[in-house]
């Protein structure tokens, strides 16, 4: 979608090495990526904004994103917050789990779906992504009201909070917001039609209440993390 709208990278997960992005230009620099993410926002976005108008950026370990300059004024950030429960069952699994159970829950597969609830990749996803420290939301139900609040304290800082059980929506109401043209029409995700990961249906998908109650109770943080985002994202679902 964001292609449509300006220059952007192909490929979600940016780098100039990437094949899909080998045709797309980027700033001719010699640093490593590691010096580049320690630059001042100012002088990255300087650096990327005469080569495209989006980009995200793929973190691989927890805790540094409240060291970012959030604030910036030629800078807008966009996040999009997911239901947990939805997000346990999402293609995409953590830890090699994808490879095991890219599917729903089976007779078959439930052991399996018991190993991936109580592993360490799953533990309160985006709460330890924007907790203040690495050590955040591993602590499954366990894990601490700071953490939670360090959390919420980065979302705060953050130009629009987007709900994505209704992403279109949300779309059009940045789009608004930014004079960009965005609507339904050229903003479809055709996975959000409808609330289909609603609690309810979570349920029904693992088929086992146990496990169901077990996700949501080891969850909790992350779960009390979006709930609030809801109430901070630019469309109220």
């Amino acid at each position: 979608m964001m292609k449509k709208l300006g220059p952007s990278p192909q490929f979600a997960c940016m780098g100039p090495g990437k094949k899909e992005n080998r045709n797309h230009s980027w700033p001719a620099t010699n640093i490593t990526d590691k010096e580049l993410r320690s630059w001042p926002i100012s002088k990255y976005v300087n650096l990327f904004r005469s080569s495209f108008h989006f980009l995200s950026w793929e973190y691989r370990t927890f805790g540094h994103l409240h060291r970012t300059n959030w604030e910036y004024d030629n800078l807008v950030s966009m996040i999009v917050m997911r239901d947990p429960m939805g997000r346990f069952l999402a293609g995409g699994k953590c830890g090699g789990f994808q490879k095991q159970i890219p599917n729903d829950p089976t007779n078959e597969t439930q052991d399996l779906y018991w190993e991936y609830a109580n592993s360490h990749c799953a533990d309160n996803f985006a709460l330890r992504v924007l907790a203040p420290n690495a050590t955040c939301g591993i602590d499954g139900a366990d894990t601490t009201l700071a953490c939670l609040e360090g959390a919420k304290a980065l979302l705060r800082r953050f130009t629009f909070i987007l709900d994505q059980e209704c992403l279109n929506d949300s779309m059009v109401a940045l789009g608004d917001a930014l004079h960009l043209n965005i609507t339904r029409e050229t903003f479809e995700n055709r996975h959000h039609h409808h609330k289909t990961h609603s609690v309810l249906l979570v349920r029904e998908r693992l088929g086992n209440d146990t496990l169901y109650e077990f996700v949501r109770h080891r969850f909790r943080r992350d779960i009390e993390l979006y709930e609030w985002s809801q109430t901070q994202s630019i469309v109220k679902c």
